[in-house]
């Protein structure tokens, strides 16, 4: 299975250390945030307070290294009795209410003491298990995102108030946080105290680093949360995995949708484009229109910047040419170099090819009609195999990928030897991402498959 905590880990490492995302030349010094914060909160004019020696590792010139402190306060929570429980107090978060990075509140305390402002949550605020017997639990924390005043927290819970929450969220997940920050008092109960809240180490990027970091974690993590679902639900079974990864793949579950990309409907116009100037040089034929699309015909909602479209609007299938049996080689030699694909994949060698370049192959004819193959080069497709072609740069192997999740099987005429019927492809619905998602789309894909083949 795909270890998606290894990656998560991972992902965070390159954050936090400026790996993440690019710097920006506009982006100003992080020492001003932190300047302004500190001065803020403290009162007094930032002084930078750390010996090199205590700075675990090299950051970009444009961060800065800081205390927790200068960018936030921290409170430690309200002590209570069990003779202080009762159903109709105020909320008490506790370790309990942390469940995964999230604020939990299926097993509820509620208390009548008396209860301090500053032992209140803030929207926003940090909620950190202060205080454990294991280790393990020491540290998780939750961003609180309710209505502040309405819920406390436990003694042995902190809070860290800060503008930078969301930032500072991840970096008090990283291993480097917790490893460094995070030990045993004299009793052998773990805890993070008030004071190694605010005398631990942050590196501190621009304000604007800050939120391209946090966007681009939160769109790896969404699509490390659907890889997780879809694992607890096939986990026995490797193959269905797969299929559900390629699926949610196709349906832009796996990719992040970027506003650089452009649209789908951009990419459109360029193919029509493209297959209209081919056309009238009589490079290929003219296209008869395919019906309009139905809104009943829609199988599932797709990115707002993907379009929907029928095969043959966006590519160009080409039934091969016929061979004897006699010219088909089952091995290589001298002479019979080419391979050659006919309804049920590769079916050996001939002397001559008749396509040229990378395209994708469907099994027309057979008890396997259509498959999907790929071919690369010069290679000879029958007239039971068709040629797929592209157009305005459309991604081969994502085309590939997205006819293979058709099961065009279910397409074959019901006869003694199964045929498609290539116009009855060109009609069939697909989901066409821009250009630059496509690639992302079989770069994602291609690496979540390899880490199910080493399981």
């Amino acid at each position: 299975m795909i270890d998606t905590q290894a990656i998560r880990k991972r992902i965070l490492f390159l954050a936090l250390n400026g790996q993440l995302v690019p710097q920006s030349s506009s982006d100003p010094c992080a020492c001003e945030l932190v300047a302004t914060l500190s001065e803020k909160l403290n009162g007094q004019a930032y002084r930078r307070s750390i010996a090199e020696s205590e700075i675990p590792y090299r950051i970009p010139d444009s961060w800065e290294w800081c205390r927790l402190l200068d960018i936030g306060t921290t409170n430690i929570g309200l002590t209570y009795h069990p003779e202080d429980t009762s159903a109709q107090g105020t909320i008490v978060a506790r370790s309990s209410n942390i469940i995964n990075g999230k604020m939990d509140y299926s097993d509820l305390v509620k208390v009548t003491c008396q209860i301090r402002d500053n032992q209140y949550l803030n929207r926003n605020d940090i909620l950190i298990c202060a205080r454990n017997g294991s280790k393990s639990l020491v540290g998780k924390c939750a961003i609180f995102e309710g209505i502040s005043k309405t819920v406390a927290f436990g003694a042995f819970m902190a809070v860290f108030r800060t503008p930078l929450f969301r930032y500072v969220y991840y970096y008090f997940n990283t291993p480097v946080f917790k490893r460094n920050y995070i030990s045993d008092d004299s009793k052998q109960i773990n805890q993070v105290t008030q004071s190694v809240l605010k005398q631990s180490l942050i590196p501190v990027p621009p304000l604007a680093e800050q939120q391209r970091i946090v966007e681009k974690i939160e769109q790896a993590f969404s699509v490390l949360d659907t890889i997780d679902t879809l694992q607890a639900q096939y986990a026995n079974n490797l193959t269905v995995l797969k299929s559900k990864l390629i699926d949610a793949a196709i349906q832009g579950k796996l990719t992040e949708q970027l506003p650089e990309d452009g649209t789908a409907e951009e990419l459109y116009q360029q193919i029509q484009a493209e297959k209209q100037s081919l056309s009238k040089v009589g490079k290929i034929k003219k296209e008869k229109p395919l019906p309009e699309i139905a809104a009943e015909e829609i199988p599932f909602v797709i990115p707002a910047n993907w379009k929907w479209v029928r095969v043959g609007a966006v590519l160009t299938l080409q039934s091969g040419k016929n061979t004897t049996s006699s010219e088909i080689k089952p091995t290589l030699d001298e002479e019979h170099k080419i391979p050659c694909y006919g309804g049920n994949g590769l079916r050996g060698f001939v002397s001559q090819s008749n396509v040229e370049g990378f395209h994708a192959i469907i099994g027309r004819q057979g008890a396997l009609c259509g498959n999907i193959n790929f071919a690369d080069g010069p290679f000879y497709a029958t007239e039971h195999a068709v040629v797929v072609y592209e157009y305005a740069g459309t991604n081969m192997i994502w085309a590939g990928i997205t006819l293979r999740c058709l099961n065009l099987n279910q397409y074959a005429t019901s006869v003694a030897q199964p045929g498609l019927a290539v116009n009855k492809i060109n009609k069939i619905l697909i989901p066409l991402p821009p250009l630059a998602e496509q690639k992302r789309i079989v770069d994602r894909l291609d690496k979540f498959l390899t880490a199910c083949n080493e399981f």
